[in-house]
């Protein structure tokens, strides 16, 4: 994950993101909070299971991933493109 990542994450906390774990898989999350301290770097989001557009969009559960997991994020605006 770059600083622009990091950067993204922190400035789109209560909105959407893809995020992209180092295992390939693409996540539709909305973000709940960053925290990038060295001991724990976690960002915590549910996880989105409808069009995140719509403002009624279902969201499964609470979840998290380590920041070191992250290869990278992207706006969801841009992602779904991708």
């Amino acid at each position: 994950m770059t600083s622009e990542d990091l950067k993204c994450l922190k400035s789109n906390i209560d909105q959407v993101v893809v995020i992209t774990a180092a295992d390939g898989k693409r996540i539709l999350a909305k973000l709940i909070s960053v925290f990038d301290e060295e001991s724990d770097p976690d960002v915590f989001y549910f996880d989105v299971t409808s069009d995140p557009s719509r403002k009624d969009a279902d969201h499964k559960h609470g979840c998290s991933i380590d920041l070191r997991d992250i290869t990278s994020v992207k706006d969801y605006r841009e992602g779904v493109s991708s």
